[in-house]
Formats: structure tokens, sequence, C-alpha cells
């Protein structure tokens, strides 16, 4: 799948799914007792975009959080020149340690595994053996859906879920560039396991505040065509949503 994202590629508009109601009927996300949440992260950003409501969630619980930052992103504008003036892929690293603070993380935790940005499948022996060394028994491991439609993510997503098999763990898998392709009524994503976590108010305003951090990604970095928004503001309201869906592979049907 080959995904094209810009003002005239916006995708499944949020009202679609808004209107569809799918998210209303789903079964609530079930916290059970966990040793640490190891959120897994493509690119910086993705931990927020699909799991900020998550990440406050064990937070106020005290459960202890990592993030695995899988890639820096530097490959977020390939054909611009822009991030050949600066060094975007520190850039990028504060724009997710200042959104982590402000979902109320006052020290986030991240690994980061610097692997080359929209080619992580073809360093899955790396990303495997990284998960393995860092996952434990009793963790429980969420990272993109192996569907999710950009193959960092599907490699992401296979590689947590095959980790957290051999460890010990349980895993769970958000949905980020799955809300811009798949359809709504169809049977692109597996509903029978997903699995809805409701946000409070002050948990939405602080997730809204949060993805506000990532300027380099929802803001131009130039004049140029090939410096535009990756996320311009119809796509981030599908991460503005009052819930989070998750699938759980494991959930009885």
């Amino acid at each position: 799948m080959e995904l094209t994202v810009d003002e005239e590629h916006l995708g499944q508009p949020e009202s679609v799914w808004k209107a569809s109601g799918r998210h209303l009927e789903l079964e609530p996300l079930t916290w059970l007792p966990s040793r640490r949440v190891i959120v897994v992260a493509p690119h910086p950003d993705d931990e927020v975009l699909g799991v900020g409501g998550l990440i406050q969630a064990a937070l106020i619980r005290r459960i202890p959080v990592k993030i695995v930052a899988v890639t820096d992103g530097e490959g977020s504008h390939p054909q611009s020149h822009a991030p050949m003036r600066f060094d975007l892929a520190s850039v990028r690293f504060l724009e997710s340690h200042l959104a982590l603070r402000r979902l109320g993380w006052e020290e986030p935790e991240i690994t980061q595994l610097h692997l080359p940005d929209s080619k992580v499948a073809q360093q899955r022996v790396r990303l495997d053996e990284a998960l393995e060394a860092i996952l434990k028994p009793g963790d429980l491991c969420v990272a993109p859906w192996r569907r999710d439609g950009h193959p960092d993510h599907d490699a992401c997503g296979e590689a947590a879920m095959l980790a957290s098999h051999r460890v010990g763990a349980r895993s769970i898998a958000y949905l980020v560039w799955a809300w811009h392709w798949a359809d709504p009524e169809g049977s692109d994503i597996p509903w029978d396991h997903c699995r809805r976590l409701d946000l409070t108010r002050r948990e939405r305003a602080r997730k809204r505040w949060s993805t506000e951090a990532f300027r380099s990604q929802t803001q131009p970095l130039g004049p140029e065509v090939e410096d535009a928004p990756v996320l311009p503001s119809p796509l981030m309201r599908r991460f503005w949503r009052t819930y989070e869906v998750y699938v759980d592979e494991a959930a009885r049907t």
C-alpha cells in the first residue's frame, strides 16, 4: 500500500468516522496488571498521536512507561531540501520530548534505536533483537497495528507482537495511518478485536496540547511544495478524539 498525504489526498474525513458510530460499538479496553508499559514509536510523534491518552492513564496509575523510538524521523520530507539546512532528527526528538512532558510526564524515558526512517523492514533483525532485549515478562507492549499501512509501522507492529509473545509480555496495537485509508463500513479494521479507551476532558486537553509540539510535521518547513506539512490540520482531528482505539488480537470475540 502506498500512502499519499497532501492537501489533495487527505484520506477518510474525520466526519465519516464519527458518523459511522463504530467507536460506540467497541468494548472498553481492560487494564490488566502490568510491570511496565512499553510504547513502540516508528517515528517521533506516533507515541503521542496514537497512545497519548493511554500514556496518561498509565502515569496516573504509577505504571512505569518507556518509549522505544525506532527511527529518528529524519525522512519525513523526502523531496524537501529544508532538512538539509538543519538537523531534522534532533528537532523531532526535542518535539517528542516536549510533547511527552505536556502529557504530564516530567522526565520521559526514551530509548532511541536510530534505525533508518522508511527502511525499518530492512532492519528487522536489529529491531527484533532490540525489542526482545527491552521487553520483559509482564510488560504491556503498545505498538502500531501490523497492518497500519505505513511500511515502518507495519514492521514495528509485527516485530513487537512476535517479541512480546517470545518474552511473555502482553501486546496491543494502535492505529495511525489506518484512519487515513480504511473504510469505516468495511472489514479493513478487525473491529471484533478492537477496544476503546475513553479519555477524560483533562486527558483530551493535554493530548491536543501535546500534539501542538510537532511543528516540523504540522507546519511547513519552507516555501516550496515539498515543504508542506506531513500532518495538515484535517488529519490531526483524528487524534483529538474523546477516545483511542486499540487492536487486541488476543481478545475474545
